[in-house]
């Protein structure tokens, strides 16, 4: 219930936000996109299918996948804004092996972001930011190997903190670097996200 009340929250600050461009300096649109590392707890995940099993299992796991984010952002001081966004990955795949047969299960996440950023310069210059996000991670709730279920990884949903920075460039391309705590409400969920984008 919390986790939908705060979606449904930024949602709204969301459309605040662009309805009121009174001052388009001040505000603007973006799309970030980049690459984002994350544990999906493959090892967990094997060590868990042996117990069960009684012998040994093998693993191989991706260490991330493409990930996108759309956002806006809105000055409400000298150089400090509000950040409010939505971000999505790809599927990051684990693959599990037992006695000569492998499966393969995937895992993907999205969630909202609002965040406070200090920005340098408004066109040009660093900038950082620290926030929190309302995430799910979806995955499998079981694995069948051979006709025998595991259990897995189920999906998930939960809120964390996030903090990141990057370089605003004037041409209104950005780099930057952001780091998402307990995706999906999980602890050992972390997610690095490293990015290439443009604001409008």
């Amino acid at each position: 219930m919390n986790n939908i009340f705060f979606r449904t929250t930024i949602l709204i600050l969301f459309i605040i936000f662009s309805s009121s461009v009174k001052a388009e300096e001040s505000f603007s649109l973006g799309v970030d996109f980049g690459y984002g590392f994350l544990d999906i707890g493959a090892d967990e995940t094997a060590q868990s299918i042996a117990n069960t099993a009684g012998s040994t299992v093998t693993y191989e796991s991706d260490t991330g996948s493409w990930m996108g984010r759309i956002y806006t952002d809105l000055e409400i001081a000298n150089s400090l804004y509000i950040d409010i966004g939505y971000f999505l990955t790809g599927s990051i795949d684990a693959k599990y092996t037992l006695s000569g047969v492998t499966v393969t299960e995937g895992y993907s996440a999205n969630g909202v972001e609002a965040s406070l950023a200090y920005k340098e310069g408004d066109k040009e210059g660093f900038f950082l930011k620290g926030g929190v996000h309302s995430s799910t991670v979806d995955g499998n709730a079981s694995i069948t190997i051979s006709g025998t279920t595991y259990a897995a990884n189920a999906a998930a949903s939960g809120t964390g903190l996030l903090f990141g920075g990057g370089y605003d460039f004037s041409d209104g391309t950005r780099i930057g670097y952001t780091y998402y705590s307990d995706l999906g409400g999980l602890s050992k969920a972390d997610l690095v996200y490293i990015y290439y984008g443009y604001r409008f």
